[in-house]
C-alpha cells in the first residue's frame, strides 16, 4: 500500500461524521479481514471517530456440525477422497474434524481451487471425489466452474458437498450492529 492510498484513504474515513455525534462502526465480516487489520496495524491508522468491529467469522467458522460430520462419513464410511481449502481441515464435527477422518485413514486432500478437485477427479477416475463448497457469494461461480468442467470431461466421479451462505441473510442478522460492512 503505498503512502497517497493510505493518507487517501485516512481523509476519506476521517471526513465522515454521524449526525449523532458517535463513531463509524465498520464490521469486518470475515475473520481474515480481522487477522490482516491487525497485521497492517490498519487499526492504528484510524481516527478515534471509527471503530472497527470484529464479525461474525467467516463461512468456514460457521460451518455447520451435520456438514462436517457428513463429510467424514463421506470419506470414512464410503470411501470418498474429499477435496477442500485447508482452512476447514480442523473445524470439529460431532465426533472429529477432517483432520480426524485423516488421521483413521481417510484420504482429505487440500486445494487452491476447485478445479484442482476436478483435476484430481481426472486422473483418478476409478475413485470418487467430493469437492467441499463452502463460502460466500464470492466462492460459489469457481465451484459451478468446477461442475461445469467435469461434465465437460464425462466425469461421473465428481460431486460437490455445498455449504454456501449469502451475504444478505448475514447483513439481516446484524441489522443495526454496524454501519458499514467490509
Amino acid at each position: 500500500m503505498n503512502t497517497n492510498t493510505i493518507e487517501n484513504a485516512k481523509e476519506i474515513i476521517s471526513s465522515y461524521k454521524r449526525e449523532d455525534g458517535k463513531k463509524l462502526r465498520i464490521m469486518e465480516v470475515c475473520g481474515t479481514h480481522t487477522h490482516e487489520i491487525f497485521r497492517l496495524g490498519i487499526r492504528k491508522l484510524l481516527p478515534e471517530s471509527v471503530e472497527l468491529i470484529s464479525g461474525p467469522g467467516c463461512p468456514v467458522c460457521v460451518t455447520p456440525v451435520g456438514f462436517i460430520d457428513e463429510a467424514c462419513m463421506l470419506a470414512i464410511e464410503k470411501g470418498a477422497v474429499i477435496c477442500t481449502f485447508g482452512d476447514l481441515i480442523r473445524v470439529p464435527g460431532t465426533e472429529m474434524s477432517l483432520a480426524g477422518a485423516r488421521s483413521k485413514g481417510a484420504t482429505i486432500k487440500t486445494v487452491y481451487s476447485p478445479l484442482d478437485a476436478v483435476s484430481y477427479a481426472d486422473s483418478h477416475r476409478d475413485e470418487q471425489v467430493v469437492f467441499l463448497a463452502v463460502g460466500f457469494e464470492t466462492t460459489t461461480p469457481s465451484a459451478c466452474l468446477a461442475v461445469e468442467k467435469a461434465k465437460k470431461l464425462g466425469l461421473e466421479n465428481f460431486s460437490i458437498l455445498g455449504a454456501n451462505k449469502t451475504m444478505p441473510n448475514a447483513y439481516k442478522a446484524l441489522d443495526g450492529s454496524a454501519d458499514a460492512f467490509l
